[in-house]
């Protein structure tokens, strides 16, 4: 079992900016001491509630001056909207900034991002599987060339190449067909943060997969925690942060809500998007949140028998990653948890 930090840098109404840079930036500092294995940030852009880590690559390589051991992962670049010969280079470099401890998540990310960043919802698929197959003969080859629908590359080198052999592969999101994709080529998948049902079919697709084709599987699952020794003072404790955190993430969801949006969500493959299922956060109360298997507060000893059941009730994961900085909480409140599950929980899973 690997252990994870996931922190989507989310900024609630009235935060300052620079402050929750440095938070973060010490809560990495924080998990590698703690042995943690790698901390996930994504890349997303012009919805402050939601997050404001614009530039994983940016983060990673200043977290990485102040570490040793712990891994960095996007989870994920939204491909569709980078040139992705700029960015194969650009996630090249932060690997030689990070000492070689860069994986690389990738996706075609949120629905709400296209409109605001003028590329076509209807061009997301196409973009992103040319985007990948450009990203992977650009670390590989020396030179190549390329022919696709949307990027024509003749005889380019895209420098520096990373520094490790292969970069680590992971992808995000709920379809059976990327997840089946990632199966086969021997890539990982990270999945939670939302009701666990929603992946149920995806995770299934990836195992499959990954068996077909004799890759190891390396499913990573995300939970919201709020960890402290005793369970009254959890439940009390995370009440307020827990749902401020899903009021700042419905913010985005609010964008596309119009009926002409949802037509062009469907037509670029944004089902999830168009459902509107984030909206249903609006209705989430605490008690629905932890009932339903969402999120999770209480004690560490309370965590690892929620785990032993989540696992046997929806799918397997490798590695576990905790999403502790949520909805303004305290900094206190997040290393306490970060620090409770170092010492109770990954002794009990290794």
């Amino acid at each position: 079992m690997k252990f994870g930090i996931y922190n989507e840098i989310q900024a609630s109404p009235g935060a300052n900016y620079k402050q929750r840079y440095d938070e973060s930036l010490r809560a990495v500092e924080l998990g590698d001491k703690l042995g943690y294995d790698v901390f996930m940030t994504l890349e997303h852009h012009f919805f402050p509630t939601f997050s404001i880590s614009v530039n994983p690559l940016a983060f990673f390589a200043a977290a990485a001056q102040r570490t040793r051991d712990i891994r960095f992962r996007a989870m994920c670049h939204t491909l569709p909207v980078h040139n992705p010969l700029v960015l194969a280079g650009e996630i090249a470099q932060c690997d030689h900034l990070t000492d070689g401890r860069l994986e690389v998540g990738v996706g075609r990310g949120h629905g709400w991002l296209y409109d605001p960043a003028s590329v076509p919802m209807a061009d997301s698929i196409g973009l992103y599987e040319e985007s990948l197959e450009i990203l992977q003969r650009a670390w590989s080859q020396e030179r190549f060339s390329f022919a696709g629908t949307h990027y024509n590359v003749r005889d380019v080198q895209v420098v520096p190449k990373p520094l490790q052999p292969s970069l680590k592969i992971f992808q995000t999101g709920t379809s059976a067909r990327v997840f089946g994709d990632a199966g086969r080529r021997g890539g990982g998948v990270v999945v939670g943060a939302a009701p666990p049902p929603l992946f149920k079919e995806a995770v299934a697709a990836y195992m499959a997969a990954c068996q077909e084709s004799g890759h190891t599987p390396q499913v990573g699952l995300v939970v919201p925690v709020f960890l402290a020794d005793d369970e009254e003072t959890a439940l009390r404790e995370a009440r307020e942060p827990m749902m401020r955190s899903y009021s700042n993430l419905v913010v985005p969801q609010e964008s596309i809500n119009d009926e002409a949006v949802k037509d062009r969500l469907r037509g670029g493959g944004f089902h999830f998007y168009a459902g509107g299922f984030l909206n249903q956060m609006k209705e989430y109360t605490f008690e629905s949140v932890l009932a339903n298997d969402v999120a999770f507060a209480g004690t560490p000893h309370q965590f690892i028998a929620w785990l032993k059941r989540f696992s046997e009730k929806y799918y397997d994961f490798q590695e576990l990653a905790l999403m502790a900085d949520f909805g303004g909480q305290a900094e206190w409140q997040v290393t306490r948890t970060l620090q409770l599950f170092a010492r109770d929980v990954m002794p009990a899973l290794r």
